[in-house]
């Protein structure tokens, strides 16, 4: 059973460590604005740097972004925290961790100093300036604030962080001896859970107050009044014992019970391929179409998911994150189980090429010129066409840039094709060619090519035939 950490907790035991690690820095840790948010924002003056500050935030993040997929992507981090006076081990259901650190006018007016001893007394702060050096540190050409600041971060704060640990180091104490291992004892006043087959499932020691009570009732035990012990009904006899660990680990998983002696993580889950059962085992010998879809499951690519920000069981549970394609309502670690649909998976590439085609340089285009792709690609493509050439693309890996004007796309770091507005004919000489865009030159227009009458009006008007061509192609 996975245990989520909501990101208050999180909020507390960050703030928590950032204060045993950077004593005397004054931060301050706010879970992100909004209903159910799962993101938090730290903020100090001066002290650590970013990086300094990210070596302790980073490890307590459930999820990050991933831009390239568009998702939410599990880290695999863990983090325990403080719960009720109880420390609990779960992951952390934090997307996201923003670190600011301010500079302190103190700091401001010491790097003040500094750019005036390169600048000149009377250098004008609100002006621009150029480039220099300043105690080794290159300071880019701006406005002279912008400089003072840079200054700030790359010379004094550093300085003074430099400085700070040192003394800190000296004065800090000799190391202790290690602890003795904590006792079994703070692990609860004498919790144990045994099974034997005329009791069945049964948990003892137990006290008011202790947090064993919803664990338990969670596991199906019920509290014998006249015993003084929670128990598990149907759990008598030799089959009862299977239960057992399932009950220790749910205990366990709420610091109640130690980490057995040896064992330090759980074991890999089984290959869902390997343990589905063969398909005449599941709908007899001539299964249905259904059944067998249920076990091969479905064919497409990873899920595009958002934090909801709502709990999935009410109040106080595990957030629940939503599949932005196949609108899958999940915890977090369940999306991993199963793909996403395909036919989401295609109408989200279809909507995602269709914004793609509707940006500035492009939104005007009612024909597109595409230039690669697979082998019999037609040059010219409406607008539908196009949109359902770019999702193939996107389906097949392919990734896009801008690049004056064009739509680039590329696989495996190469460029395979361009979409751009079909271009307007070409300014053309007084000799005529002898087809237009495919067309044959009839002699009578060929006669006046060059001229604004018969020979523009004819080319326009293959220019029209061209394109309606393409456009009632894409609607049949």
């Amino acid at each position: 059973m996975t245990t989520y950490i909501d990101a208050r907790y999180v909020s507390a035991e960050l703030k928590r460590r950032l204060i045993a690690e950077f004593p005397g820095v004054k931060f301050s840790v706010r879970r992100g604005k909004g209903t159910g948010s799962a993101s938090i924002d730290v903020t100090w003056t001066d002290g650590p740097t970013d990086t300094d500050v990210a070596a302790i935030a980073r490890p307590m993040q459930g999820s990050s972004w991933n831009g390239y997929d568009d998702r939410y992507e599990d880290t695999g981090n863990e983090v325990t925290v403080t719960i009720d006076g109880k420390r609990v081990t779960g992951k952390p259901v934090v997307d996201h961790i923003g670190l600011r650190r301010e500079v302190s006018d103190e700091v401001r007016a010491e790097a003040l100093a500094l750019w005036k001893a390169v600048n000149g007394e009377d250098a004008d702060a609100e002006a621009t300036n150029g480039g220099f050096t300043c105690e080794g540190e290159f300071i880019g050409g701006s406005w002279g604030v912008n400089q003072v600041l840079d200054i700030a971060r790359k010379v004094v704060l550093p300085r003074r962080w430099k400085a700070a640990r040192e003394v800190a180091a000296v004065a800090a104490p000799e190391p202790a001896a290690p602890a003795e291992p904590a006792p079994a004892a703070q692990f609860g006043p004498g919790i144990d859970a045994t099974h034997t087959e005329e009791e069945g499932i049964v948990v003892r020691g137990t006290r008011r107050g202790d947090g064993s009570a919803p664990v338990l009732r969670d596991q199906g035990l019920k509290w014998h009044r006249k015993e003084g012990y929670w128990y598990l009904p149907g759990t008598q006899g030799a089959a009862g014992a299977e239960r057992l660990d399932t009950v220790r680990d749910a205990l366990r998983a709420a610091g109640l019970l130690p980490a057995p002696t040896g064992v330090l993580e759980a074991a890999p889950a089984a290959d869902s391929a390997e343990e589905a059962p063969a398909v005449a085992e599941v709908a007899g010998d001539e299964p249905t179409e259904a059944a067998v879809e249920e076990l091969r499951g479905l064919e497409a690519g990873a899920h595009r998911i958002t934090n909801t920000g709502q709990g999935i069981d009410g109040p106080g549970s595990a957030y629940a994150f939503r599949c932005r394609v196949c609108d899958k309502r999940a915890r977090l670690v369940e999306f991993g189980e199963f793909p996403c649909a395909d036919e989401a998976e295609g109408a989200y590439l279809l909507e995602v090429a269709a914004r793609l085609l509707d940006d500035v340089g492009l939104r005007g285009a009612d024909v597109f010129h595409v230039i690669g792709g697979p082998e019999g690609t037609p040059p010219l493509q409406s607008r539908a066409e196009a949109t359902r050439f770019l999702a193939a693309q996107l389906q097949f890996g392919a990734t896009h840039h801008w690049y004056e004007g064009e739509l680039r796309l590329a696989r495996g770091g190469k460029t395979a094709a361009y979409i751009k507005p079909a271009p307007a004919p070409q300014p053309c000489d007084q000799r005529a060619p002898e087809t237009y865009r495919g067309v044959s030159v009839p002699a009578h227009v060929a006669d006046a090519w060059g001229e604004q009458g018969a020979g523009a009006a004819w080319r326009e008007g293959v220019d029209a035939a061209l394109t309606f061509a393409v456009l009632a192609r894409a609607a049949n």
